[in-house]
C-alpha cells in the first residue's frame, strides 16, 4: 500500500498513527542520523516486519522521498528486500515530518553479522556460496539499475540473509531516482567506506553502485586473511592505490579461483567511466557462472556438453568460401578454432582484402564464444594480422572490434596466453590515434594494467602491456587515466622484474616517457630514483639502439620536467660517463644522436649537470655529430645549443 502524497499532509492529521494500529510496536532496532528503525508486528496475521522512519526537514522533501519511495514499489525481485507498505505523514508528537517504509524482517541477521563471525574464526566462506552470493547481487542490481534507480549505500548491513542461504539487499530508503544523479551530485548519507572514489567529487551514475558491489565481494573473499580494521583500512586506501588492491587480490587468488579477482579488480576501477555497468558485468564469464549458480537448486543436474559434428574446414579454397564456413558454423567451438586458425595461417603472410561483413563476422563469432578461451585466442591472432594493413575508419579498429577484445581480456584474466596476444593486439590497434581514444573510453588502458599486475612474473605479458601502455599514452586522456590509476609504479616494476629482456625495456622506457609529462608522476618518478634505472637499462643494454634512444628521451623529458630529477644523475659518478659510452658507440645512428643532441642539450641548462658536462670531452662528441649529419637539421642545431651552453660554464 502507498500513502497519500505530502500535498495532502493538512489532511492527514496523525496518519502515523492511523497506519500504526494495523501493526504492534515490538522493539525499537536503532537509530540513526535518516531516523528510527523499529521491529513492528501486524495484528491482521502476527507477521513481524521492520517500519524505517525517517525524518524530513520540509514539505518539498518530504514529497521527494513520496516520489522515490513510489519508484521502490517497482523493485520487485527475489533478491531485493520485500516492501509491504510507504506513507509520508505528519507526527504531532514529534512536530516533524516523516516518510515511513515498512518492509520484510530477516531474523537471521544481514551479511554483516557472517562476516564478522568468519573473520573472527578466520574462515573463508565455501565458493559456492560466495559465488551464489555474488551471482545474487549482481543479478538484483542489474535489476535495480534497469528500473532507473541507485541505492547509493550499498554495505553488508544492507545485504539481508534468508534461510534458503539465499541473500537480499534492502534498505532503499535512500536510493535515488537515476535522472538526478546524472545531474548533479547530491548530499551524501552513505558510508565511506564502500563510498565510489567519485560520489563526493562529481555527478555519478549507477557504477557507483558497481564500486560498492566491489567492496562487499573483496569483504566477502577476505574472511579468512584480514580482521575488520584491515579490510576497512584497505577499502579506504584502494580509493587511491591500485596497489593495495593488488596486495589484498594476491591473497583472494590462493583462496578462490583467479577470474574472481579479474571481476574485483574491474569493478574497482576508480575512474568510474571506465568501471562496468551491473549488466555488463552479468556478461562477463564469471560473474554469469555465478547468476546460473544462484537460480539453482540443491539437486539440480548440470548442463549437458554434447560435442557437434562439423565439416572440415575448405582449405585452398577462396576467402569467400572461408566465410560462408564460418557462418554456417559459427556457433560451432571445434569448426571456429579451425577456420580461425587457418584465416590466421593464410593472412600471416599475404595481404587479403577482407569486407566489412567479413571482418563483422569475426567479431560475432569472439561475442558467440566469448567463455570459450580457444576460440577467442584465435580470432584476436587473426585479428593481430590484419590489424596490421587496416586504414584509418576501418571497422576493425573501431569500436565494435575493440569491445570485444576488452571483453575477452575481462572474462579470461586466468589466460596467459589470451592476456599477452590481446595486449599485443590493443597496440597495434592504438597505432591509430582515433581508436587509442576508443580504448582507453572503453577501459583499455585498466585491462592492460591489470594484466601487467596479474602476472609480473610473465615477459611476454610484460613487454606487450608496456608496448600497448606506450602506444596508448600518446592520447592525452590516456595518459591521465595512467596517471590516475597509477601505472608509473607497474611499469617500474615490470622493467625491474625483467631488466634482462631488451623488448620490454625498450617499451617500458617509452612508457615512462609518456608519464613524465605529467606533473603528478614527477614527484614518484623522483621517489622511485627513475633516472638511475634508465642509466641501468642503457649499461645493460648499451649495443640496443632503440633501448638507448628510449632511454636517453625519457632521461631527458624527466631533467625538463623537474631539474632536481636530473641533479640524481650526479649521486652515482658512473651515470654520466655510461650515457657518454653509449653515445660513442652509436655515434652513427641518426636517432640515437637526435636524443643524444636533445639530452645534452637539457642538461646543459642545469648549471650543476652542465658543470658536470663540462669535465667530458662532450663538445667534441657534439661536434662530431653535426659533422656525421650536417643535414640533419635537429642535429645540429641542438648541437650548437649544447655546445654553447656548456662553454658558458667553462668561460670558453
Amino acid at each position: 500500500m502507498i500513502g497519500v502524497a505530502p500535498a495532502f499532509l493538512n489532511q492527514l492529521g496523525d496518519k502515523f498513527h492511523v497506519v500504526m494500529e494495523s501493526y504492534k510496536l515490538a522493539q525499537r532496532l536503532g537509530k540513526g542520523a535518516q531516523g528510527s528503525v523499529f521491529l513492528v508486528e501486524a495484528k491482521e496475521d502476527g507477521k513481524k516486519y521492520v517500519l524505517k522512519k525517517m525524518e524530513c526537514k520540509d514539505e518539498a522533501e518530504a514529497n521527494k522521498a513520496f516520489k522515490e519511495a513510489m519508484a521502490l514499489q517497482e523493485l520487485a525481485h527475489p533478491y531485493i528486500c520485500g516492501y509491504r507498505e510507504f506513507f509520508v505523514s505528519w507526527d504531532r508528537e514529534e512536530g516533524a515530518l516523516f516518510v515511513c517504509i515498512v518492509m520484510d524482517y530477516y531474523p537471521l541477521g544481514d551479511l554483516e553479522i557472517c562476516l564478522r563471525k568468519k573473520r573472527e574464526n578466520k574462515e573463508k566462506f565455501d565458493e559456492l556460496v560466495l559465488k551464489k552470493w555474488i551471482g545474487q547481487i549482481i543479478d538484483a542490481m542489474t535489476f535495480v539499475h534497469e528500473k532507473g534507480v541507485i541505492h547509493r549505500d550499498l554495505k553488508p548491513s544492507n545485504i539481508f540473509m534468508k534461510s534458503t542461504i539465499d541473500i537480499c539487499i534492502g534498505d532503499f530508503g535512500v536510493a535515488t531516482v537515476m535522472g538526478d544523479a546524472r545531474t548533479k551530485t547530491r548530499t551524501m548519507v552513505g558510508s565511506m567506506n564502500w563510498m565510489a572514489p567519485e560520489v563526493l567529487e562529481r555527478p555519478y551514475d549507477e557504477r557507483s553502485d558497481c564500486w560498492s558491489m566491489g567492496c562487499i565481494i573483496l569483504e566477502m573473499a577476505t574472511t579468512a586473511t584480514h580482521d575488520a580494521n584491515e579490510i576497512a583500512s584497505i577499502l579506504v586506501q584502494i580509493k587511491h592505490s591500485p596497489q593495495v588492491l593488488e596486495e589484498a587480490l594476491k591473497l583472494v587468488g590462493e583462496q578462490y579461483e583467479s577470474e574472481l579477482c579479474g571481476v574485483i579488480r574491474t569493478m574497482l576501477r576508480r575512474n568510474f567511466k571506465q568501471r562496468p555497468t551491473a549488466l555488463e558485468l552479468k556478461q562477463m564469464q564469471y560473474v554469469n557462472h555465478c547468476i546460473a549458480l544462484s537460480k539453482s537448486k540443491p539437486g539440480d543436474a548440470g548442463v549437458y556438453n554434447g560435442v557437434e559434428e562439423y565439416e572440415a574446414v575448405p582449405k585452398g579454397k577462396s576467402i569467400d568460401m572461408l566465410f560462408d564456413y564460418v557462418e554456417k558454423y559459427k556457433e560451432v567451438q571445434g569448426a571456429m578454432v579451425d577456420s580461425l586458425a587457418h584465416l590466421t595461417e593464410i593472412t600471416r603472410d599475404e595481404k587479403i582484402e577482407l569486407t566489412d561483413e567479413q571482418k563483422s563476422q569475426i567479431t560475432t563469432v569472439m561475442k558467440l564464444h566469448m567463455g570459450d578461451e580457444k576460440v577467442l585466442i584465435a580470432a584476436i591472432e587473426l585479428l593481430q594480422n590484419l590489424v596490421v594493413t587496416t586504414e584509418p575508419d576501418d571497422i576493425l579498429i573501431q569500436r565494435q572490434t575493440i569491445a570485444p577484445v576488452l571483453h575477452a581480456m575481462r572474462n579470461h584474466s586466468n589466460s596467459p596466453h589470451l592476456q599477452a596476444v590481446a595486449s599485443a593486439l590493443l597496440m597495434a590497434m592504438a597505432a591509430d590515434d582515433v581508436a587509442a581514444q576508443e580504448i582507453g573510453e572503453e577501459g583499455g588502458v585498466q585491462d592492460v594494467l591489470a594484466a601487467l599486475r596479474a602476472y609480473p612474473n610473465d615477459p611476454v605479458i610484460g613487454s606487450n602491456c608496456c608496448g600497448a601502455l606506450w602506444i596508448l599514452a600518446v592520447c592525452d586522456a590516456n595518459t591521465a587515466i595512467l596517471t590516475e590509476e597509477c601505472g608509473l609504479q607497474d611499469i617500474c616494476n615490470a622493467m625491474k622484474t625483467h631488466k634482462d629482456i631488451e623488448e620490454l625495456v625498450e617499451n617500458a622506457c617509452s612508457a615512462l616517457w609518456s608519464l613524465s609529462m605529467e606533473d603528478e608522476n614527477i614527484e614518484i618518478m623522483r621517489d622511485e630514483n627513475v633516472i638511475s634505472m634508465l642509466v641501468a637499462a642503457i649499461k645493460q643494454h648499451i649495443k640496443a639502439p632503440k633501448v638507448v634512444k628510449n632511454a636517453c628521451t625519457t632521461i631527458g623529458g624527466i631533467i625538463y620536467a623537474d631539474e632536481m630529477c636530473g641533479l640524481q644523475l650526479l649521486s652515482d659518478d658512473q651515470s654520466i660517463p655510461t650515457i657518454l659510452d653509449a653515445f660513442k658507440k652509436h655515434s652513427s645512428n641518426q636517432e640515437v644522436v637526435e636524443s643524444m643532441c636533445e639530452l645534452m642539450l637539457t642538461m646543459g641548462e642545469s648549471e650543476e649537470l652542465a658543470a658536470e658536462l663540462a669535465s667530458y670531452p662532450v663538445v667534441k662528441m657534439l661536434q662530431k655529430a653535426m659533422a656525421e649529419f650536417p643535414c640533419i637539421e635537429d642535429i645540429v642545431q641542438k648541437s650548437e645549443d649544447a655546445i654553447q651552453a656548456l662553454n658558458a660554464v667553462t668561460g670558453v
